[in-house]
């Protein structure tokens, strides 16, 4: 079986710059995700991270990776999920590479992303939008007409 350190030379090199082209922070961002998930997978193994091999690379290791920073790292549910992507993007690959691994591969997208709450949406009430057309335009009020002709000369 290969190495990680193999898998994931070749997932960065060959499948994230050359087949998907992804610009340098994406590709930064996957680095991150891994580095930290590696780290977790070692120490979880008890073993160096040069040592790993695939197998260790479970599905639940990847759900307790989550987990963990979400609890540990206390990073909210976006965050987890955006990792998570990465995590899923890799398993993919992984999957596709060495099909040992599929059913692995097959476990990890079968893992659910967190629901997040939508962004609060900020809007002006009705005599809010009146007021802010009729006065005249300051630094409290930026977006108010200079002339009071909201419609330009006639």
């Amino acid at each position: 079986m290969k190495s990680v350190g193999q898998v994931i030379f070749t997932f960065f090199e060959d499948y994230l710059k050359t087949q998907k082209g992804l610009r340098p922070g994406s590709i930064r961002s996957y680095r991150d995700t891994l580095k930290l998930f590696l780290a977790y997978v070692a120490s979880s193994c008890r073993r160096p991270i040069t040592r790993l091999i695939l197998s260790d690379l479970s599905a639940r290791r990847v759900l307790d990776f989550l987990d963990m920073i979400e609890v540990m790292r206390g990073n909210h549910v976006s965050t987890r999920n955006q990792r998570f992507a990465a995590l899923h993007t890799f398993y993919r690959y992984v999957g596709l590479q060495y099909p040992e691994m599929l059913s692995e591969a097959q476990r990890v997208e079968s893992i659910p992303m967190k629901r997040t709450a939508p962004p609060q949406t900020d809007y002006l009430e009705h005599d809010e939008n009146r007021r802010s057309v009729q006065e005249p335009a300051t630094p409290r009020n930026p977006f108010a007409p200079r002339s009071g002709n909201l419609h330009g000369p006639l």
